[in-house]
């Protein structure tokens, strides 16, 4: 169905993204169960450093990601522009999170199962971005939105998580230290994806640019997900022998700072109707 309004946030048909996003929801279901039940039996690989890892964010997939994305497909194609926000951001999430599974790497039967989650994921994301109209979703929101003040904590958070990763790789440049297989990949998947889009999301939201107002709800959900994730994780590593990571109070403000903002910013939206969807 199709209604006419010049002011839509979404201007393109959602088979596919939603596609996509059902396909990425059955196999999240599918390794995350794999990977709580079997993760310890020789799934993963049992290293205290990245096993207890792994089983967080299983964890924290069926707990809180999977739930998400259905919720948000479901709210966004009844029309709702927080669930086109919601379902944005978790896409972001589930696509960055997971990238991590083939690229640690954990190679397995679900090998497979975790390329196509990245894949379908990113791509949904895509189409769904290719769909939105950033024009019309700002229209949306109320004036007395607080853009600066979250576009400034996304910028700064993207700002100051570069800064440490890049004064880590430039001090173990210097003293001949050896990065660890998880800094290896973390560090690029930081400083190529997702430490950019904070900062420059931000940027364009504290401008009040259109394509903010997009990037403001994908990133906080991300931010808030990811916090939250990095600090359970951490917890787990610390039950399994592992010293306590320095940046859990970090990963804190960031996860919580994601919630409060996301809070804010969903309540800011005005008309949260998506008159023009093609379903």
């Amino acid at each position: 169905m199709i209604v006419a309004d010049a002011r839509r946030p979404l201007t393109g048909p959602l088979a596919a993204p939603t596609a996509l996003s059902l396909l990425v929801a059955l196999l999240l279901l599918l390794t995350s169960t794999a990977g709580l039940l079997y993760g310890q039996r020789g799934l993963y690989t049992p290293d205290p450093a990245t096993l207890p890892t792994f089983l967080g964010q299983d964890a924290v997939t069926l707990a809180v990601g999977l739930p998400l994305l259905l919720a948000a497909v479901r709210l966004a194609r009844r029309g709702s522009a927080r669930g086109l926000l919601l379902w944005l951001g978790v896409l972001f999430y589930i696509a960055y999170s997971y990238l991590y599974y083939p690229l640690n790497p954990e190679f397995n039967v679900l090998y497979l199962a975790y390329v196509t989650v990245v894949s379908a994921s990113g791509y949904g994301l895509l189409a769904l971005l290719l769909a939105t109209d950033a024009e019309a979703v700002r229209a949306r929101f109320s004036p007395r939105t607080p853009a600066r003040p979250l576009g400034a904590f996304l910028a700064a958070m993207g700002a100051l998580f570069a800064a440490k990763w890049v004064g880590t790789i430039l001090s173990d440049l210097a003293t001949g230290a050896a990065p660890s297989h998880v800094e290896l990949t973390v560090w690029p998947l930081d400083l190529i994806v997702a430490l950019p889009a904070l900062f420059w999301g931000g940027v364009l939201l504290w401008r009040r640019q259109p394509w903010g107002y997009v990037a403001g709800g994908l990133l906080l959900l991300k931010m808030a997900l990811l916090g939250l994730t990095l600090v359970f994780d951490s917890w787990l590593v610390m039950r399994w022998g592992q010293p306590l990571d320095p940046m859990v109070p970090f990963y804190a403000v960031v996860g919580l700072g994601g919630v409060a903002g996301l809070a804010t910013y969903l309540r800011c939206l005005e008309h949260d109707d998506l008159t023009g969807v093609n379903r």
